[in-house]
């Protein structure tokens, strides 16, 4: 049922964000260099497109907004996990996964309890231009801690794969700015921008198939130690 005009846009994007995750993990089976954590992550992509294709047909439904925030939650928690696992000691690793993954189970329970409140209330409000509810904040939260340990290990990664993964940062920062728009939103005829998300955040899932394509490709230690 058309609900508004950015209704259909958000929608046949929502497939993109299927794609994003099925293309990298097609490549992945191609060429078998990347770690399981990794092709997890991209699995994670492909599974956060399903609700979201079911979340934008029946727009307001809790049910399907828990399964499409509580999926997105679920692919950037493992990001950090995915990320952690290339570059952080074991001791360190297991406090970072430990606490996120607590802050996380207790964000999941919230958006269950929403499913049953009486009104569901935004935790960030930017005026006319949209809000953020707690799954939404979370969902950045997360976000933000991988790109951040990226960042902070940089230059770990070598000259070859670094300018794809600030290509990444990039993207991600802009899909934030179009993520805080509501998604009826449209800007000069043909830019919904909750739909134009959908798409930047394929297309930067895929640039960072290369991107670990790029830096694993050239691990000294070989495919072995590329299995966990």
């Amino acid at each position: 049922m058309y609900l508004h005009e950015a209704h259909l846009a958000n929608i046949v994007t929502s497939y993109c964000t299927c794609l994003g995750g099925i293309m990298p993990m097609l490549y992945c089976a191609f060429t078998g260099v990347q770690p399981r954590r990794w092709v997890l992550v991209y699995f994670f992509v492909f599974l956060t497109g399903v609700p979201t294709v079911w979340l934008h047909t029946v727009e307001g439904n809790r049910v399907a907004s828990f399964f499409d925030v509580g999926t997105n939650i679920l692919l950037a928690w493992w990001l950090i996990v995915a990320a952690s696992g290339d570059f952080m000691q074991p001791a360190c690793r297991r406090k970072l996964v430990g606490i996120t993954l607590v802050c996380n189970l207790l964000v999941w329970a919230w958006l269950i309890a929403e499913i049953f409140a009486a009104e569901k209330r935004p935790v960030l409000t930017f005026g006319a231009h949209g809000q953020f509810y707690m799954g939404e904040a979370a969902l950045i939260a997360n976000s933000w801690v991988s790109a951040i340990l990226f960042m902070c290990y940089r230059r770990q990664v070598s000259n070859a794969a670094r300018p794809f993964l600030y290509m990444v940062v990039i993207m991600f920062l802009v899909g934030m700015g179009l993520a805080t728009a509501g998604n009826e939103q449209v800007s000069i005829y043909i830019l919904p921008w909750h739909a134009a998300w959908h798409i930047l955040g394929a297309f930067g899932f895929i640039t960072f198939w290369v991107f670990n394509h790029i830096r694993f490709s050239e691990s000294p230690t070989g495919k072995s130690e590329l299995m966990g």
